[in-house]
């Protein structure tokens, strides 16, 4: 990646290159990024494509051509959130409050708990911002971040939950909700993921106590019968069995937990779900996503894909270790409940080779999929996945190993 500045805000390299060498400390890979000087007078960021940031910091602002092209605003009096694909606003004014807001791919971004910044803030700001997209950051993970980085000092990664802004979206309702019911952290164990109540009879016979059904396909037949045989095996061996998805039918025929995707956040009945007393998961792919699905109060937050997967087509990139030490230290400062500490589930490429490295990031859960379904022994493969998770979670769960102590598998 490419990151290259005008002649006209080069001292704003210097900013970039402080970030940068904050992030290495971390853990992250920066030999990647390039800095150098851009031929126009906006920012550039140079990858498989080109993308172009002017900015009301400079002299010189450029309309928009194109979708790669954006304006940031840092001192913009509009009140009107309906910003079009090629505008980032900071610090606007939105219903009588001060809010970051943005669109990509039809969807309005916004954060809160945000102040108007002076020009030495902005800049600091936009450096954080840029630095982030570089290290590829998608943005609403990039301006997240660069607004919880000026709650702390320039030599620290923010990692407090009371640091960073609250995330929302323009076109999700309002919604305010009982806490779902807490889980015990020890509880959650390994988590595997399967596609049939075959499987989820199979492994709870095998001593799993936490498992969730995933039927990707709405349409299938049997779909209602499986949901209530998996229930219904979830009391029989006292386990927790999540249904994925299908939350109407959880609720209809009482089930443990239910796990949903960020977008079926915008669908699903909370409300309901929260009555009826089900644990609730919900997925998060970085900074932003983590954030919002907080503010559900959920029983654990599942993070990724750690590392490639073949099983679920993803539209984010692979976390890697150190993101996901830095999540984790993220959800060990947030309220659960009374207590401190959001419990977590990662997913996304784990088997045997890698789960001591996931669990040293202090998750609370991992999950896996092939490497129970697919293994040659399920008995063998789920004794060995379980003994590995264990002997390190003793040791691991409530805190977290140094990002930097983890190998980033991002590049």
């Amino acid at each position: 990646m490419k990151l290259l500045i005008p002649s006209h805000c080069i001292a704003l390299t210097g900013e970039v290159q402080q970030v940068l060498r904050l992030a290495q400390q971390q853990g992250f890979a920066i030999e990647s990024v390039v800095l150098g000087v851009s031929p126009t007078p906006s920012l550039q960021l140079v990858a498989d494509t080109t993308s172009s940031f002017s900015c009301d910091l400079f002299a010189h602002i450029d309309q928009p051509q194109g979708a790669n092209e954006r304006v940031i605003r840092y001192f913009s009096s509009t009140s009107n959130p309906e910003v079009d694909e090629n505008s980032i606003t900071i610090g606007g004014h939105v219903q009588g409050k001060v809010a970051d807001f943005w669109q990509q791919q039809g969807v309005h971004y916004g954060l809160t708990s945000v102040s108007v910044l002076e020009p030495p803030q902005a800049w600091r700001h936009l450096a954080w911002l840029m630095a982030a997209l570089s290290l590829d950051f998608p943005l609403h993970d990039a301006l997240t971040l660069a607004r919880a980085a000026l709650k702390v000092s320039r030599e620290t990664w923010p990692t407090e939950y009371q640091d960073f802004p609250v995330p929302y979206l323009f076109s999700a309702n309002a919604f305010r909700t009982l806490a779902f019911p807490p889980l015990q952290k020890e509880s959650l164990g390994l988590y595997p993921v399967v596609d049939d109540v075959g499987w989820v009879d199979r492994l709870l016979q095998l001593g799993v106590k936490t498992v969730q059904l995933r039927i990707k396909h709405p349409q299938q037949l049997n779909l209602e019968p499986q949901i209530i045989q998996a229930i219904a095996l979830g009391r029989q061996y006292q386990a927790q069995v999540f249904i994925n998805d299908y939350w109407q039918l959880a609720i209809k025929h009482g089930a443990f937990g239910v796990h949903l995707g960020q977008e079926d956040l915008q669908t699903a009945d909370i409300q309901a779900l929260a009555k009826a007393d089900i644990r609730l998961g919900l997925s998060s792919h970085g900074y932003f996503e983590l954030l919002y699905a907080q503010q559900f109060q959920p029983s654990y937050i599942a993070l990724g894909h750690i590392f490639p997967t073949t099983t679920k087509q993803m539209p984010s990139k692979p976390q890697g270790l150190v993101r996901l030490a830095l999540y984790q230290q993220l959800l060990n400062t947030m309220p659960y409940g009374e207590k401190q500490g959001m419990p977590s589930v990662a997913i996304g490429g784990i088997d045997l080779s890698n789960i001591q490295s996931v669990v040293n990031c202090g998750v609370t859960s991992v999950a896996v999929v092939r490497a129970v379904t697919q293994a040659a022994d399920t008995q063998l493969a789920v004794q060995q996945l379980q003994a590995s998770f264990s002997q390190n979670l003793n040791l691991t769960l409530g805190s977290v190993s140094h990002p930097s102590e983890v190998t980033d598998v991002i590049g």
